[in-house]
């Protein structure tokens, strides 16, 4: 009794500084504002403002149906989790975060029970019953504190990838309590929690499509010794996993989730698969250097064989050895397949402009970091043996535990230093991405969105230079010929904004706003004739342009153009009934003698301009509607 109620007051203890440190590192960002991607998944979208009905045919779609615009779409479970916070706490960070840090909290917990359980096993033959507790302890405390986690952790669109993490080590974890348990009531239990883990993880994100061939394999190298005997022993918890694929290969079904990701999407497959095998390594690097780290990786794309041999050949002996491990059943070929198994869909499926990211180590780094701890922990173990020998002793049983110790306290204030300081380039968007340009000066991507945070805060003139360096590294970015157009726009070089919309044009021929734009500082400029064909081209390529249709109108109205004039202000009147359009029209009216269509619109505009509290607009439209209604009267 008292054996219990010290290890279950030591597990208390233990958790409470796991917690505590997570907290004490996560919660000062916590109240950052949202991020990057954050605007689409969670302020702009319409299907997590209400929790009821789950799923809605009308243009909400429901919290389990969110748009495909979003990077929820095909993630019910991630979607329905974001409206469970935007009841609560409407548009406000900090309840997002909070849950971040729960969920994250809960996964280190797990770790923790799978690291402990996993070296009691018969596998290890009793070389960690002693150690097992700390160094469980250990590796999840230092997994949880690794700086590689802040960007799942704190921003909040890579929820997907947060709880993917928890249902992936919670469907282990209840896997190896289903084995252990001795009462069927227990084992009934854990088999249908892992089932519903793993289904859980298979509705936040597809990555956990590997979770049930991972547990097989689990079994099979630490549990059971054969595929064979593991699959007739576990049957049915291999039966209910597969059966878990069913909702990703539905939700999947059309292609995959991510836009532009997928097979024929710009980059060609080959050069991927070249790429990836140089990232590969630049994720073991930062699960064991990790920094520096940076919102967007842009690994340059290895296009021939040339190129790529050192890496291939590298991956190659790399994916050869964990084989062989896996064949002879060792733990450190179970990690490396662990490792290539999840981060396996990004790196066979092409994703453009997006080659290498943080957030794919969540779970992978679950397994690296207990690997070298407790690789770690061995050598010093052989270590003190070694001198112990030489020093005439038996053992030194207390040196490794000591080295363990402050190996983990080490490490734990490095990572939690390192976090915290990675985690205050999070404080504001225009930061995140300051901090990244300092890491990545030659990576498009950076380069313009820290000239779109520039633009957004007003400042222009630091703007532009972000924005030309970007056009520079990527001629080819219509988002950054068009961005650099509108800041020289606003900074008054108007003809350098026409070069820009123009060369924005000549990559998206059919883009209205460009088109507008352009017409805009033609019209200034005194160019008639081209402006109004790009105010056409606008209206060809997006009908519905109310403000197009009300510019080309009034300027076909000042070259004596009226019937087409009126049509299109006509148009732009139907399209946004104001009080401008509502002017417009009537002045059109006027000036082609209808005087009874004038009179309604005056009357228009003038009930708009009393609503709207527009006391000079209302006297003005009095005097116009009564000469308008003398005209009228006038045989």
């Amino acid at each position: 009794m008292q054996w219990s109620v010290t290890r279950g007051a030591l597990l208390f203890l233990g958790g409470l500084i796991l917690a505590g440190a997570v907290c004490v590192v996560y919660f000062p960002a916590a109240r950052g504002p949202f991020i990057f991607d954050d605007s689409a998944t969670i302020v702009d979208n319409p299907s997590i403002r209400q929790l009821w009905p789950l799923v809605d045919s009308r243009e909400s779609g429901g919290p389990l149906n969110p748009p495909d615009s979003t990077p929820a779409h095909g993630r019910p479970l991630v979607n329905f989790t974001l409206a469970v916070n935007y009841y609560f706490g409407q548009l406000d960070p900090f309840g997002y975060r909070v849950v971040h840090i729960v969920v994250h909290c809960l996964s280190a917990v797990l770790l923790w029970g799978i690291v402990g359980r996993t070296l009691r096993l018969d596998y290890f033959q009793g070389r960690f019953d002693r150690a097992a507790g700390p160094l469980s302890f250990a590796a999840a405390l230092v997994w949880a504190l690794h700086p590689v986690d802040t960007e799942s952790v704190v921003y909040v669109t890579q929820r997907t990838e947060l709880l993917m993490g928890m249902f992936y080590l919670a469907t282990l974890y209840c896997s190896l309590r289903y084995w252990a348990a001795v009462r069927t009531t227990a084992r009934v239990t854990y088999l249908m929690l892992a089932a519903l883990a793993c289904l859980s993880g298979m509705l936040s994100k597809e990555m956990t499509a590997s979770a049930p061939v991972m547990v097989l394999l689990f079994e099979r190298t630490f549990v059971v010794g054969s595929f064979r005997r593991a699959l007739g022993r576990s049957w049915p918890l291999y039966i209910l996993l597969a059966l878990t694929w069913a909702p990703v290969l539905a939700l999947n079904y059309d292609g995959p989730r991510t836009p532009g990701a997928g097979f024929g999407q710009g980059v060609e497959t080959h050069v991927w698969w070249f790429t990836q095998t140089k990232a590969v390594f630049l994720y073991l690097k930062l699960a064991v250097w990790p920094w520096p780290l940076v919102i967007h990786y842009e690994i340059p794309y290895l296009t021939t064989v040339a190129e790529a041999w050192p890496w291939l050949l590298a991956t190659g002996l790399l994916a050869i050895g964990a084989g062989v491990l896996v064949w002879r059943r060792s733990a450190v070929g179970y990690v490396a397949v662990w490792f290539f198994a999840v981060l396996s869909p990004t790196l066979v499926i092409p994703l453009a402009g997006e080659t290498a990211a943080e957030r794919r180590m969540y779970v992978p780094l679950a397994a690296l970091v207990p690997l070298i701890l407790v690789g770690g922990y061995v050598l010093v173990e052989k270590g003190f043996k070694i001198v112990a020998r030489r020093a005439g002793r038996e053992s030194m049983d207390r040196g490794p535990a000591v080295v363990l110790a402050v190996a983990t306290i080490a490490l734990s204030i490095g990572c939690g230093t390192l976090c915290s300081r990675r985690l205050a380039a999070y404080r504001d968007n225009l930061s995140l991405w300051q901090d990244a340009v300092v890491h990545q000066p030659h990576n498009a991507v950076v380069q313009f969105n820290l000239g779109t945070r520039y633009a957004e805060a007003g400042r222009q003139s630091e703007a532009i230079p972000h924005f030309e360096e970007a056009v520079q590294l990527d001629p080819d970015s219509y988002r950054a010929q068009f961005n650099l157009a509108r800041a020289l726009e606003a900074s008054a070089r108007p003809w350098q904004a026409i070069a820009h919309y123009r060369a924005a044009l000549r990559l998206r021929p059919d883009d209205a706003a460009s088109h507008y734009n352009l017409a805009r500082l033609l019209e200034d400029a005194g160019h008639a004739q081209p402006a109004v064909q790009h105010y056409r081209r606008a209206i060809a390529a997006q009908p519905d342009f109310s403000a197009a249709h009300t510019n080309l109108g009034i300027l076909l109205l000042s070259d004596g153009y009226l019937p087409a004039a009126i049509e299109h202000l006509e148009t732009a009147l139907r399209l946004q009934e104001d009080l401008v359009n509502c002017m417009n029209l009537m002045v059109a009216y006027a000036q082609a003698k209808r005087e009874a269509e004038a009179v309604v619109t005056a009357e228009k505009a003038l009930t708009l301009a009393r609503l709207q509290g527009e006391t000079s607009h209302v006297v003005e439209l009095e005097a116009v509607l009564a000469h308008l209604r003398l005209r009228k009267s006038q045989p």
